[in-house]
């Protein structure tokens, strides 16, 4: 299934983790997401069994992250950060490493089967997840074992993660839709291969990114410059003509037009 048929079939793109492989397919060798959603069903009838009794919100939590973290030995990826295989959920299930964004997925993949209202939270430079309760969410960060974090600790996230160019405002500890993870997951990617000027790699990805946030004229303009740079005249000027309809004007930033 192409990320195309995934969009049309889910476009609030509940299931993530289905919806992560096929927003990557490309890097993947397998791109069957059946094998990795067996095991998250897998680990999630095994945690189930292991829930508190009577129950309680904050020790099945603790579970949760006990089991992941300790048990698996789930981590961040902090020696080859920029590493691709870092954004791909089957590869990060496999070296038990990943991406801020990766682990998030799995976070909330396996805290959903357990009945938690799960989602992300896209704070710039790291992101991190949360659950919805009663009285607001409770975030925690899986890249660094899935401490808590509160409003502090998402202001230092922030701080570290842009070096201070960005200040921390409450309100990007708000909840984002899931569409908009895997758009966050993408972008990951993308980022990396735009700066090392990976054309065919950043051709995908902007599709891609075109596929999941077809508003936004900045994605239709990228890959205008990737078919320019590639030579495709015809092609890019299709794609400037989208981003002028979506509000911007037709002209390549200047360090990307053809040289």
């Amino acid at each position: 299934m192409s990320l195309h048929d995934y969009l049309t079939r889910d476009p609030s793109c509940r299931g993530l983790a289905e919806g992560a492989i096929h927003a990557t397919s490309p890097l993947l060798d397998d791109d069957d997401p059946e094998p990795i959603l067996e095991q998250l069903e897998e680990w999630a009838a095994h945690l189930a069994g292991r829930m508190p009794l009577p129950w309680n919100f904050h020790s099945a939590l603790d579970e949760l992250n006990r089991f992941l973290f300790l048990e698996l030995g789930f981590r961040g990826d902090r020696e080859t950060y920029d590493d691709p295989r870092n954004a791909l959920l089957p590869i990060v299930l496999r070296r038990h490493r990943g991406l801020p964004i990766a682990l998030s997925i799995l976070w909330i993949e396996l805290a959903r089967r357990l009945g938690f209202d799960a989602v992300g939270v896209a704070l710039p430079g790291h992101f991190i997840c949360a659950v919805r309760h009663d009285l607001g969410l409770l975030c925690f960060d899986p890249f660094n074992q899935g401490i808590p974090v509160g409003i502090e600790g998402a202001a230092d996230l922030v701080h570290r993660a842009t070096q201070g160019r960005i200040p921390f405002r409450l309100e990007m500890l708000s909840p984002c839709t899931d569409r908009a993870v895997l758009g966050r997951l993408v972008r990951n990617l993308h980022t990396r291969f735009l700066k090392a000027e990976a054309w065919d790699e950043v051709l995908w990805t902007s599709t891609h990114l075109i596929l999941l946030e077809p508003d936004d004229p900045d994605h239709w303009r990228t890959r205008a410059q990737v078919h320019a740079e590639r030579g495709e005249a015809e092609a890019a000027k299709a794609d400037l003509r989208e981003a002028a309809l979506r509000g911007q004007d037709q002209a390549l930033p200047k360090k990307s037009r053809k040289r």
